[in-house]
């Protein structure tokens, strides 16, 4: 099976390009070089799963539905299962400042939204309905835990740390060079991001709206 990892992130450039590189166990499965920034845009909040043939805009709406604002880009790598054993690994190479005589003022940075990994079925309209019919029956159980999953300020490891007064590393500035380590489990055969705990799955389509806002989920079955 094949999965396809999602990168969410806001960025600032300063002089130079950021360097990106991302690895599923010790692959490098893709580098990016961030040539521009990338801003936040509105974003129609449409739910696909209901309003299936209502495309996304940049328009804000007189009426419902609301908007959110999300940043202008989603950067997906397609990753097959075998390089996804141990974790994923976010390499980020940007030192990139006017740093002069114990002071500055500018920098460049990161900010990231979201990270995830789905199944590539997932990239199928009719596979998020199939997963929410299959799943909707564990609602409101105790003991379930949202699939696709959000990861959790705690999984995800920073070397160095960037952060500041121990905020997380999800919408917080990540400035300088650093790396990223989330861990991966396996649950009722699937990988995912971080660790998943013992009992039932319950669904969760929020990934299906960040599809829909990039284009990135078929409709055309």
């Amino acid at each position: 099976m094949s999965y396809t990892l999602g990168l969410l992130f806001e960025y600032y450039r300063y002089r130079h390009d950021a360097i990106v590189r991302v690895y599923a166990d010790d692959c490098l499965v893709d580098e990016l070089s961030l040539s521009s920034d990338i801003n936040m845009k509105c974003t129609n909040n449409v739910d696909p799963l209901v309003n299936r043939f209502i495309g996304p805009t940049n328009e804000t709406p007189v009426v419902l539905p609301p908007v959110v604002f999300i940043p202008e880009k989603l950067f997906l790598f397609e990753i097959d299962e075998r390089h996804l054993c141990n974790r994923i690994r976010i390499e980020v190479q940007n030192d990139d400042t006017n740093y002069t005589n114990g002071f500055m003022t500018e920098f460049s940075y990161l900010k990231f939204h979201n990270i995830f990994l789905l199944p590539n079925c997932l990239l199928e309209h009719d596979n998020w309905m199939r997963l929410r019919m299959r799943l909707l029956k564990n609602k409101g159980q105790s003991d379930g835990e949202g699939f696709p999953r959000h990861l959790l300020p705690h999984e995800v490891t920073l070397q160095p740390d960037p952060r500041q007064k121990n905020e997380g590393w999800q919408g917080h500035i990540l400035g300088g060079s650093f790396s990223m380590d989330i861990p991966l489990s396996r649950k009722h055969g699937v990988i995912h991001l971080g660790r998943m705990t013992p009992g039932r799955l319950e669904f969760n389509g929020g990934f299906s709206r960040v599809l829909w806002a990039f284009g990135q989920l078929n409709t055309s079955t």
